[in-house]
């Protein structure tokens, strides 16, 4: 239990994240879901396995305020296109269905990862068992990015029409924020 417990807690960010890019009507396949998933199990078990190691090096926190950071970025940079598009550049409105890129994919899941070590390594310090501690995060990880996605892509972005892709910028900016204070 206390495994599903920290499996829920620490990819409450890739809800977020599936809801984000759901929103912007990017689609998050299955194989994206899978590298996504694959890259935070191998980060679990890193921080878990080395946590204990890892503290005399590396403070929980700072590893915790990096994964922050890099959440916060995605969601400014995403932001700021959207403002020069709409505002400077005034390009009519058209709805562009594209997917994440295998680059994107690979920041996503090292940017959820890195933000989940800390909590990892305090995993591994309070003596959760590694191996179901990490399974549960890896499916927990792909459920949330999943229907995060598919909840983004629903009536949800259409009820919010046009203000659906900066609205999706600043859930992520906000997560980060909240996750450096939480």
């Amino acid at each position: 239990m206390s495994a599903l417990l920290f499996a829920v807690s620490c990819n409450a960010d890739s809800l977020v994240a599936g809801l984000s890019f759901g929103m912007k009507k990017m689609p998050i396949r299955w194989y994206s879901n899978l590298i996504v998933g694959m890259i935070s199990l191998i980060g679990t078990v890193l921080s878990m396995v080395f946590g204990k190691s890892i503290l005399h090096f590396l403070p929980e926190s700072l590893a915790s305020i990096l994964g922050c950071i890099i959440i916060m970025l995605i969601g400014a940079v995403g932001l700021i296109h959207f403002l020069i598009d709409h505002f400077i550049r005034k390009k009519p409105e058209e709805t562009v269905v594209s997917e994440l890129s295998l680059k994107k994919t690979i920041f996503l899941g090292f940017a959820l990862t890195l933000n989940n070590a800390g909590l990892g390594i305090g995993a591994s310090i309070t003596g959760l068992p590694v191996f179901s501690t990490v399974l549960c995060s890896f499916l927990v990880c792909m459920l949330f990015l999943y229907l995060g996605n598919w909840i983004g892509r629903s009536r949800l972005s259409d009820f919010v029409g046009s203000f659906a892709e900066p609205l999706a910028d600043l859930l992520m900016i906000g997560l980060g924020v909240y996750e450096i204070f939480y």
